[in-house]
């Protein structure tokens, strides 16, 4: 074949990586056609092929390029292939074995470290952001991150956090490390399999900002529910009926035996490889005219012990700190009940255990939910 497809992942502030690339590639007969999504390289079979890569000092912000500098290659024999992300990529011009343009290695490093310097400072900023982020995102607030986890947008979010938050940090020390060995020899030195790596990891990151920019039109839309039904008589939606309901592990009105409002049900559920999430929630008659209560049920269904131990830990925290249909839930350790691990507050009408690896919150304002009758129930809806 004559023609191959490369992954070319480099950087600006790595072009000597890119030219270590593809001096190797020309060494083997390839010289570069095209660069297709700013990543994607097209080689070609060529008789001795040559490349050069330059930095675009004036590129981005500072202006266009350089024509005289462009007109310079040309007339020493080379093509400029096309300019990427603040470099300059050149071959050779078919029958001509032109020289390097750029030979005072002094000069060359103080035009590198002009430009490049701040990206250590850019680079501080940036992880200094992520990490507080990073503290936003474990703090209990008011929000079910335990359910994010069971979305597909939720799991993209985290990796995609992940993957930044390693790729900011190695950047801050790779750039510290690569700029202090350039400075002891006064040139741009060839950074190695490092910068490959981390260029790798920052060409990864396009993608999957790809994937949670679907899911956010997506998920609203219906994508990757498990069960979505309702029941409101107020706007006349009956899908949620209780036959439907009960084919899910889910805790109901009719499971507690509380007279159900006939007014509102509404079960939704997700799932991801790590966690399988319904939420339910029915509103029951109070016993007094137009006194109503909600009965809710969570029911996580991780994929390992360890992380439904996280889930429990997690969701304790955030009702205890509001994160639930109203006010706060102070839970107290009440072991005894049969499950791995359990807290009840509120008088023992909401419930909150772990049993391997489910974990159930659950409850009903005026519910003794430690009754055995009660506590049978629940076992048996929730498979625990």
């Amino acid at each position: 074949m004559n023609t191959e497809f490369r992954f070319f992942p480099y950087e600006a502030m790595n072009y000597k990586a890119a030219q270590a690339w593809l001096d190797r590639k020309a060494a083997q007969g390839w010289g570069l056609a095209r660069i297709y999504l700013g990543c994607i390289a097209r080689l070609q079979r060529a008789e001795q092929p040559s490349h050069f890569v330059d930095l675009d000092i004036r590129s981005g912000f500072d202006g266009d390029t350089d024509a005289d500098c462009l007109q310079l290659c040309s007339d020493a024999g080379w093509e400029l292939v096309q300019s990427l992300r603040g470099m300059l990529l050149f071959r050779s011009a078919p029958g001509r074995t032109p020289a390097p343009i750029q030979t005072d290695g002094q000069l060359e490093w103080e035009r590198f470290w002009k430009k490049y310097r701040p990206r250590i400072w850019q680079t501080l900023l940036i992880a200094l952001c992520i990490g507080a982020l990073a503290f936003v995102w474990t703090m209990p607030s008011q929000r079910n991150a335990a359910a994010s986890l069971a979305t597909n947008l939720g799991l993209l979010y985290l990796l995609y956090f992940v993957l930044a938050a390693l790729y900011v940090l190695g950047q801050w020390v790779y750039s510290r490390w690569y700029f202090a060995r350039c400075r002891r020899t006064s040139r741009v030195e060839d950074p190695g399999r490092a910068a490959t790596v981390l260029d790798w990891g920052g060409r990864l990151q396009t993608p999957l900002l790809c994937m949670i920019l679907f899911l956010v039109v997506a998920e609203p839309l219906g994508f990757g529910k498990t069960v979505d039904l309702e029941w409101y008589s107020l706007n006349e939606t009956y899908t949620a009926t209780v036959e439907a309901c009960q084919e899910w592990p889910v805790v109901m009105a009719v499971d507690l035996d509380l007279p159900s409002s006939g007014y509102s049900r509404r079960l939704e559920g997700f799932g991801s490889i790590l966690v399988d999430f319904l939420e339910y929630r029915e509103l029951t008659d109070g016993g007094e005219p137009n006194t109503h209560h909600i009965l809710t049920t969570e029911r996580y269904e991780c994929v390992s012990e360890g992380l439904a131990r996280w889930v429990l830990a997690h969701r304790r925290e955030e009702t205890r700190n509001g994160a639930f249909l109203w006010g706060e839930l102070e839970w107290a350790s009440t072991p005894g009940l049969g499950f791995d691990e359990c807290y009840t507050c509120r008088d023992s009408s909401y419930l909150l255990f772990r049993q391997g690896k489910v974990v159930v919150l659950t409850g009903c304002s005026g519910t003794d939910l430690t009754t055995p009758q009660s506590l049978e129930s629940i076992r048996t809806r929730t498979g625990t």
